[in-house]
């Protein structure tokens, strides 16, 4: 799957509401990597507090790979002062290229940072060329900022996210990278084990794994289909638990959705809850 990119906020620490795992040792993640780097994955998404950035970058210098397609993102700005941002975002691509050794793209990880980028744009720029990163891009949660991030001539990649219940931005249309993400929304749409007591997201989680029982609805392929069926979507971002996880994601095989399985699981909910369900910000 070329539009495939790894998710690896869970790669290190049991990210999400689904995994229960304990931290992961050096030992399974470059098991974990060689599996990928085995059946072709070369894509990686990280961040500075995923923790993950460091061991890939120690898989990579030990593996002497030069395939890998890395995309890493700058924590939030709002709690510096303006003369303390610019010196951060430097030190942060310092700091995360000591990691990696290279980088593709650097996201901003907090849309509220947009304002200071715009007003800042060209040295931001700047900064970028002189460390040889391919593509600045912001990760975004609202609509908000959409307009003004696909007029930037600075922005080259955005990544939101977008699944069987969150629509927002399918309809989006854009020569600029639109990467993805949240497809399985953390495991909500497709575990039956989760690591959370918001009764509102049990209650969905029950109802659709119900659903997809009766209507022998498989949803990794669903959810899958869904997103990679949109042809305004470059790549997507996946995270995984294990392994199996991931085979059963190579094994997955393209076909046009049901449609009225997207209306049936959309009734599962009130609009009041929706609005607390597909934002993980909100649980």
């Amino acid at each position: 799957m070329k539009k495939l990119i790894i998710g690896t906020a869970q790669l290190v620490d049991n990210y999400g509401i689904t995994n229960i795992n304990k931290r992961n040792s050096k030992k399974k993640i470059f098991k974990f990597l060689e599996f990928c780097f085995k059946n072709s994955l070369y894509s990686f998404d990280t961040a500075t507090n995923y923790g993950s950035e460091k061991v890939i970058g120690e898989f990579i210098k030990k593996n002497y790979v030069k395939k890998f397609n890395i995309s890493t993102k700058i924590p939030s700005l709002r709690t510096l002062r303006e003369n303390q941002k610019l010196n951060f975002i430097k030190s942060q691509l310092d700091s995360s290229l000591n990691n990696l050794n290279y980088l593709d793209t650097v996201y901003f990880h907090d849309e509220n940072d947009f304002k200071f980028f715009k007003s800042n744009q060209l040295e931001i720029n700047n900064i970028f060329k002189n460390y040889k990163i391919k593509e600045i891009g912001f990760s975004i949660y609202s609509k908000k900022l959409i307009k003004d991030l696909l007029k930037n001539k600075y922005i080259s990649s955005i990544q939101l996210p977008l699944n069987i219940i969150n629509n927002d931005f399918s309809g989006i249309k854009s020569k600029k990278n639109i990467v993805a993400r949240s497809i399985f929304l953390q495991g909500l749409l497709i575990n039956s084990k989760l690591n959370i007591n918001n009764p509102i997201l049990k209650k969905f989680n029950y109802k659709l794994l119900k659903l997809a029982h009766k209507k022998k609805i498989n949803l990794y392929s669903l959810c899958l289909n869904y997103v990679l069926q949109n042809a305004n979507v470059n790549k997507i971002v996946v995270g995984f638990d294990n392994i199996s996880q991931l085979e059963k994601i190579l094994k997955f095989k393209k076909k046009n959705i049901n449609k009225k399985y997207i209306k049936l699981i959309n009734s599962l909910f009130s609009r009041k809850d929706y609005l607390k369900i597909k934002d993980p910000r909100k649980w």
